[in-house]
């Protein structure tokens, strides 16, 4: 298992650069090839903008530009809708599925509650899917990696995407963060000697869990301990709430501050 083959996001926002360099980062690590998408759709009535194509254009110069100086392989690629009214999560999760990561940023005016881009390309894509904070640069993504461990699906899918970042991660730390019932009880499970067959030693950290929201433990420890990435499971909960996700990966995207790997 390895990441050759890299899907990046691009648009016209602030934060299209830092993602740039952070998915030349990791594809300079792991030898692999980058592939820009900008996806231009159309909405009812709306004649199509000029100032738009120019916008994306400019993004993909740009991605090209970087590449070449990084010394990384790299395409872009202009998707357009024929269909009046597709939008562009539909067209980037359709074309995410043949790729090893998919890379987009955080979506800075993502209310509390709000249905984003995000969330259906973690739920839909079947790709893990890298979320890079709106605000900030990245000069290193997965020296120091801090996994969120709990033995269940969601978690246990993060951990299996994220292993060729984790081979080559100077740290790794799992991080468990325990109710009072499950005090005295090993979180680990086996994970740890998963991890060593695929030659991974990894830290571990139980936390009990307080008052606070679970979401900030782990924003602090991530901040605290230096990490540059932050790897989670992405829980969907069964009742019917406005966000797709559970409150904590929900709160992780309104508030991350280092880039997040999430998996479904």
């Amino acid at each position: 298992m390895s990441i050759k083959n890299i899907l990046i996001h691009l648009d016209d926002t602030n934060s299209c650069e830092a993602r740039i360099d952070v998915a030349l980062c990791i594809a300079r690590e792991h030898a692999a090839s980058v592939t820009g998408i900008s996806i231009l759709t159309h909405d009812y009535y709306q004649p199509r903008q000029t100032r738009t194509q120019e916008t994306q254009a400019a993004s993909g110069d740009l991605l090209l530009t970087m590449a070449r100086a990084a010394g990384v392989a790299a395409v872009w690629r202009v998707i357009e809708s024929a269909v009046v009214g597709v939008s562009v999560r539909e067209l980037l999760i359709r074309n995410s599925h043949c790729f090893d990561l998919v890379i987009v940023s955080q979506e800075p005016d993502k209310k509390a509650g709000s249905v984003a881009m995000v969330e259906d390309l973690v739920l839909c894509a079947g790709r893990p899917v890298l979320v890079v904070p709106s605000v900030g640069t990245f000069p290193s993504v997965g020296k120091r990696i801090l996994v969120a461990w709990k033995n269940g699906r969601e978690a246990a899918r993060a951990m299996n995407d994220s292993l060729p970042l984790l081979k080559k991660a100077g740290q790794v730390t799992l991080l468990s963060i325990a109710s009072s019932e499950e005090a005295g009880q090993d979180p680990w499970e086996g994970i740890l000697e998963h991890l060593q067959r695929h030659g991974i030693q990894a830290g571990t950290r139980v936390q009990p869990a307080t008052s606070a929201p679970m979401a900030d433990s782990l924003l602090n420890m991530s901040c605290e301990g230096g990490f540059d990435l932050l790897v989670m499971g992405a829980y969907k909960p069964e009742t019917r709430r406005k966000s797709q996700f559970g409150k904590i990966a929900d709160q992780i995207l309104r508030e991350m501050t280092i880039p997040v790997l999430m998996s479904h």
